[in-house]
């Protein structure tokens, strides 16, 4: 799989998801590379450092933002059985090149109406690079209470306006919020990373 985690306007949880993701496929023995892309934050590699020993050897972590990431994921993709990149918000040229390195976008937001509003100007980046290298986009609902109205009313109005959303979701649970720099259990990410493979 070759996965872009981003969103243009913000979002959350789009290094908790990239490291989740990443983590459960090293987990299985996979060799994964995993692009810090945000320039600004630099999560992910902050992540991965404060794990220490703890990070396995079959995850590689890089700092890649420039002009070229695209060129430069390509180069080296062959080399691992995935990839997934984690970029920043605001910056839609490094999220062009990331999506046109990778085959996937997945975009992350919290159901609520504020979150929901700032997602055309991704969806639109994401039409026009499909339109020259083929991609699927989805919305990945994160921090979600689960049973409750704003979830609900999220994923109706991302259906009305035929916006495509996974049938799995992250729940707004501690053991997210808590495990920065470590190695973490897959939890619900396990269920979208079985939805994907069988996409």
């Amino acid at each position: 799989m070759k996965i872009t985690v981003g969103n243009l306007k913000g979002g959350v949880a789009k290094t908790t998801t990239t490291v989740h993701l990443g983590c459960t496929l090293a987990a299985r023995g996979d060799r994964v590379l995993m692009i810090d892309a945000d320039p600004q934050a630099a999560s992910l590699t902050d992540w991965s450092g404060c794990a220490g020993e703890e990070w396995p050897d079959n995850i590689t972590v890089i700092a890649w933002h420039g002009a070229d990431l695209a060129r430069r994921v390509n180069a080296v993709a062959g080399d691992y059985d995935h990839v997934i990149i984690d970029t920043g918000g605001e910056n839609d040229a490094i999220l062009a090149q990331a999506l046109m390195a990778t085959d996937e976008l997945i975009m992350t937001v919290a159901p609520s109406a504020i979150e929901l509003r700032r997602l055309p100007a991704t969806i639109e980046l994401a039409a026009k690079v499909d339109a020259i290298s083929p991609l699927t986009a989805r919305v990945l609902l994160c921090k979600a209470r689960m049973g409750t109205k704003s979830l609900t009313d999220a994923r109706d109005l991302l259906r009305d306006n035929e916006i495509p959303v996974m049938d799995a979701t992250i729940g707004l649970r501690e053991i997210y919020s808590t495990c920065f720099g470590t190695f973490p259990e897959p939890g619900e990410y396990a269920d979208v990373l079985a939805e994907l493979s069988a996409a």
